[in-house]
């Protein structure tokens, strides 16, 4: 599958040696390149990108505060030079964090990761035509090299890891290099509910829930409270009264 790139830096050096790199890989292809994130920001609303490359600190926008206006950001590598800025990153659900100078290495490494994301995507996103519509009960997920199949039942919660998650299931807990974001976007949403920005939580295995926690399996999970209101709904629509 082809992965459409763009890279947004004020570089001219960094732009010409990720152009450089993105070449050497054939499943990636170069949309566009800029030199700020005014401009990165009107080619993304005209121009359909999968991966974006992309530098913190620019004039006028910074990156970060590029992926915060975007209503729907491509799948985001950071690019920089300053590693204070790592967990801000992760915040906002970028795939991976690139120190310059960047390795060919560390480069292959990163796309590896998006390509897999893609990948995986893919392939959960294909079912029957939609006059035979189905519903898969299972998702698969790249753990220790191997795509391990996941039965949905099976999940108990799902933990977000800066740049990895953990999905802890009634069996094991499987260690997977995904943002939380595209995790959350897989699982059906009448099953699986956002109680916190770093949990997910499988409501057939909740046992005990009031407005603060949730209690799955014996582990005591946080509920933030913008998600409270919304926990609260579902469990009303279940619960018996006289």
């Amino acid at each position: 599958m082809e992965i459409k790139c763009i890279i947004v830096d004020d570089e001219a050096l960094a732009r010409e040696g990720l152009k450089k790199y993105i070449k050497t890989f054939d499943f990636l292809s170069l949309t566009a390149s800029c030199n700020n994130a005014i401009t990165a920001r009107e080619v993304l609303e005209e121009t359909p990108v999968d991966l974006l490359f992309l530098d913190i600190n620019m004039p006028k926008m910074s990156g970060l505060h590029l992926l915060e206006t975007l209503s729907d950001p491509p799948v985001t590598i950071l690019v920089t030079a300053y590693p204070d800025y790592a967990l801000e990153g992760f915040r906002l659900d970028v795939m991976d964090y690139l120190l310059k100078p960047i390795s060919l290495q560390r480069f292959t490494k990163a796309v590896q990761k998006a390509q897999d994301y893609f990948m995986l995507r893919q392939q959960q996103q294909q079912q029957l035509p939609a006059s035979n519509p189905v519903v898969a009960d299972y998702i698969f997920v790249k753990h220790k090299q191997v795509y391990e199949k996941v039965m949905l039942a099976d999940i108990l919660f799902v933990e977000s890891m800066q740049n990895y998650v953990i999905i802890q299931t009634i069996h094991t807990k499987i260690i997977a290099y995904l943002t939380f974001k595209s995790v959350e976007q897989q699982l059906p949403a009448d099953t699986f509910l956002r109680i916190h920005k770093s949990y997910i939580v499988n409501l057939q295995h909740i046992s005990t829930v009031d407005s603060n926690m949730v209690q799955v399996a014996g582990r005591t999970l946080p509920v933030s409270r913008s998600q409270r209101e919304l926990l609260m709904q579902v469990v009303n629509k279940r619960l018996l009264t006289k």
